[in-house]
């Protein structure tokens, strides 16, 4: 087998390879773009901010977020006063969450996590500080938002898993199959090289850090390896090319292709659909409509407050909302509406 047909060859797989990895997602995006949105004005009855955020985010949950939307809904239902002490918020206890059973909630998961935190936030104190927060509350604010990521990795259900991790594995097993057979070729240890950027790209998703702080891990662990087999090792132009392509196209599986698999069963789909709908009305709603709702329930700007942080629409609703003044009691807000809604 000659070069280029090394090339030719190693190009074909990663294409028919990439296609299917795009026909997948492209399906999965179907089946929820084709979804009944009803018309909906408040989130599904029985989710809070962590259920609407799974159902919405799946896999790109962003669970760091969490705790205010988590606080405003407690306070919202009752459960603490939020207050502004000058320095931080003030949050105190007015009663604990109920037992499962008796909340009305639908996913008893997400309620053991939030009941969690609440007991661990009150353990002392019926007053928390979140600028005095202990070190053992930073520890289970943690392990609540590893919990939430976990089972942000169920919502995409069975079928979208296993896509995931057969384009995972698949994208691992080409990678190494291109360097092996160039290996073999050139007498080189190339495919040994390639261990880094193909662990690099799976130990990347599992890094706490932000996005941004984990490339320059990516850079050093995967990147450097690279760069020494594609620069430093001779070999014929073609066959650095097929290297590249390869990592490229693991990296993009791994990063992309394999995150964007979902294929939720049917009831799981139809929450999805009335979730969708509820952003689309809070963000196409106008002013006139906005305040028909606020003159039916008085509570509804707090009732829907929690979920701007679920869809990243604060600022937005506050242009719409400052034109509005709620005839609610300011009950758990007070003088920092501002700093929550902004």
């Amino acid at each position: 087998m000659n070069v280029f047909a090394v090339f030719l060859t190693s190009m074909i797989l990663l294409g028919v390879f990439t296609v299917f990895c795009i026909a997948v997602d492209l399906a999965s995006y179907i089946r929820k773009k084709n979804v009944i949105k009803p018309v909906e004005f408040y989130a599904p009855e029985g989710y809070s901010p962590i259920d609407a955020a799974l159902v919405y985010s799946a896999r790109g949950l962003k669970a760091n977020n969490m705790l205010n939307p988590l606080l405003l809904y407690w306070a919202d239902r009752g459960y603490v006063k939020i207050d502004d002490d000058g320095r931080g918020l003030k949050v105190t206890k007015i009663k604990w969450l109920p037992p499962f059973e008796e909340s009305g909630r639908v996913d008893q998961k997400t309620y053991d996590c939030e009941l969690t935190l609440f007991r661990e936030m009150f353990t002392e104190h019926d007053v928390f500080y979140t600028l005095a927060a202990r070190s053992k509350m930073n520890e289970t604010y943690d392990a609540a938002i590893q919990e939430c990521k976990k089972m942000s990795r169920s919502v995409v259900g069975k079928k979208g898993k296993i896509f995931s991790i057969v384009m995972k594995s698949v994208a691992a097993f080409l990678a190494f199959l291109i360097g092996g057979i160039i290996s073999l070729y050139i007498k080189m240890p190339i495919v040994f090289i390639m261990l880094f950027p193909v662990i690099g790209s799976f130990l990347i998703k599992f890094l706490p850090a932000p996005f941004y702080a984990r490339v320059p891990f990516m850079l050093v662990w995967g990147g450097v390896p690279l760069i020494a087999v594609l620069f430093m090792f001779p070999m014929e132009t073609l066959f650095k090319i097929s290297v590249g392509m390869s990592v490229l196209v693991l990296v993009l599986t791994v990063s992309v292709f394999a995150e964007k698999t979902d294929f939720r069963n049917e009831e799981n789909l139809k929450i999805y659909g009335k979730v969708c709908s509820f952003k689309r009305f809070l963000t196409v709603a106008d002013k006139g409509r906005l305040e028909a709702l606020v003159e039916e329930n008085p509570d509804y700007f707090f009732d829907v407050l929690p979920y701007f942080y679920v869809f990243g629409i604060t600022k937005k609703m506050r242009r719409k909302f400052d034109k509005i003044v709620p005839d609610g009691s300011f009950r758990f807000l007070g003088g920092i509406r501002d700093i929550y809604i902004d």
